[in-house]
């Protein structure tokens, strides 16, 4: 429901019906903020967007810029009322103590709705983080790998992970948490023949990333190097149950 305001009356009781029911209040209104807790700031007249969540955070939006001007991420309580021509809006959180307070002038514009949002969200994985778990799961990568190294140093350069396979040959691995292109697969050969010069040893070379690109495959083949793909999901879902205190394997998410 979207009203405009003129009357600070009538503004009141509508913005009070609205946090009472806990509905999303988004208003647009010339005001000032006041801050003071751990900190105190002070912000002149202006028109910004307030926004009050269905959990009580507060965010006053300026007219540029992604990032509040002041917040409350959680508030113990947001009290409405009027007074010397504008509407007085406090929220107060109480652990730490921190107050908030926002002095509303006409015209107020104000957007009131119960939203509905049960989805799960999942957040997909950095590329360190991607090396990280196969750091520690080498055998999401294939059976009897053993890592023993990460950023390991090559002629100058640092490969993500270094390691020994089943058979005791050494392993250069490569990690992309995008599609891997021709570039990646030049990067990771630079590095197998940086460690063949310094060791006399010829190292396999693996690219892993969730997807390759056809000219990376044809370089891959044609430089002698291999490619493993990883899923991010299933990778999530491994460090999100172990941060819980789980241990199960990534074998197990890889059936599923």
């Amino acid at each position: 429901m979207y009203r405009e305001f003129v009357d600070i009356n009538e503004a009141l009781k509508f913005l009070k019906e609205s946090i009472d029911l806990k509905r999303v209040t988004v208003i647009i209104a010339p005001c000032t903020v006041e801050y003071y807790g751990r900190g105190s700031s002070s912000l002149s007249l202006g028109e910004r967007v307030i926004l009050i969540k269905q959990d009580g955070a507060l965010l006053i939006h300026r007219p540029t810029g992604y990032q509040p001007v002041n917040w409350q991420p959680a508030t113990s309580s947001i009290e409405v009322k009027s007074g010397r021509g504008v509407i007085e809006i406090t929220a107060v959180r109480n652990d730490p103590r921190e107050v908030l307070v926002a002095k509303l002038s006409p015209p107020i514009k104000v957007l009131s709705c119960k939203l509905i949002d049960s989805a799960g969200f999942t957040k997909y994985l950095d590329e360190s983080e991607v090396r990280d778990i196969i750091l520690e799961h080498p055998e999401v990568l294939e059976d009897g790998l053993r890592i023993v190294e990460k950023e390991k140093v090559v002629g100058g350069l640092s490969v993500d992970l270094f390691g020994y396979d089943k058979n005791g040959n050494p392993v250069l691995i490569e990690v992309k948490r995008v599609r891997a292109d021709r570039e990646a697969v030049l990067q990771l050969f630079k590095y197998v023949e940086e460690y063949k010069k310094s060791s006399g040893v010829k190292p396999r070379g693996i690219l892993v990333a969730p997807e390759r690109s056809r000219g990376a495959l044809e370089l891959l083949k044609e430089l002698g190097l291999e490619f493993k793909k990883v899923d991010l999901r299933k990778l999530w879902r491994l460090k999100a149950e172990e941060v819980e205190g789980g241990s199960r394997s990534i074998l197990e998410f890889s059936r599923k």
